[in-house]
């Protein structure tokens, strides 16, 4: 009994030691991108100021003469610039493009740091199994996705409350907006992170599997564009499939509803992806480089 608690103990700091090593490898990387959502927010949100002291008519009507293929690819279809929803919501799309490119990378960190720094053989001599491994690599992912939303969603709030008496402004209404989209986000993350960490389990090259993972991120985006072209969006159901930015539509998470299909289809994606990788991570060839 005592050796099993020994054992039990000496696999735990084992754990511990890992995600801190993986949160301190990240480190560097989240402060850059917390600092450019930081950056964003601040000049986005801002600027909403100024376009809600002017004439809303104006706003909408500059807007509406964009060609409907302009307006998709800036995230801009279907939204009103004038209010604080809409305005947010387009800021947060570029957020959203953002967060999933920082979660394909955590996760492919996650399963293949040690094969491209060369250092595989280091850490499987720890007395964990590779599963272990894998949880304690992604548990600190884990950590810098919710981190990541949480820069996102605070420096939102902070500058929500910097900006003036701007007319027609309900901050109550704007602050839930906010943490809607955050909600988002983070579930934008898990999708994007399981799909990189399946990629770079699956690809027995670690080039190969960061390449599928941003392939997936590219794809997303590009459907999201072609869903955002139709007017009538029940005949491009195929493309809104094949985009998580839409599985929740910037109209339906103003309005705090979602579509109960695509949170199913989100959440097989997530439970698929890690499932996926964990089996390929369990029988894949370390050596390979």
């Amino acid at each position: 009994m005592m050796v099993e608690r020994k054992d039990h103990g000496i696999a735990m700091k084992a754990v511990l030691a890992m995600i801190a090593r993986e949160l301190h490898a990240d480190a560097k990387a989240w402060l850059i991108w917390s600092v450019v959502i930081v950056l964003f927010n601040i000049a986005g949100v801002m600027k909403f100021e100024g376009i809600a002291g002017g004439d809303a008519d104006a706003v909408r009507k500059l807007t509406d003469a964009f060609p409907k293929v302009a307006l998709a690819v800036m995230g801009i279809a279907d939204l009103d610039m004038s209010t604080f929803a809409g305005y947010y919501a387009v800021l947060e799309f570029y957020v959203g493009i953002m967060a999933a490119v920082y979660a394909v990378a955590l996760a492919r960190n996650a399963v293949s740091r040690e094969m491209t720094d060369g250092t595989y053989e280091f850490l499987f001599v720890r007395p964990v199994s590779r599963m272990t491994i894998l949880d304690a690599k992604l548990a600190a992912a884990l950590v810098d996705a919710v981190a990541f939303v949480a820069v996102n969603l605070v420096s939102s709030l902070l500058c929500l409350r910097l900006l003036g008496d701007v007319r027609g402004l309900n901050r109550t209404a704007a602050a839930t907006v906010i943490w809607r989209f955050s909600v988002w986000l983070f579930a934008m993350m898990l999708v994007f992170g399981a799909v990189g960490a399946c990629a770079s389990a699956v690809c027995r090259l670690a080039e190969r599997g960061a390449a599928a993972g941003n392939a997936s991120v590219i794809v997303a985006y590009g459907a999201g564009v072609a869903y955002d072209m139709f007017s009538d969006h029940d005949a491009s159901i195929v493309a809104r499939v094949l985009s998580p930015f839409r599985y929740a539509t910037p109209a339906e998470v103003i309005d705090g509803r979602v579509s109960v299909p695509f949170v199913v289809l989100a959440a097989l994606i997530v439970v698929i992806g890690f499932v996926v990788a964990f089996r390929a991570f369990a029988v894949r060839d370390l050596a390979v480089r």
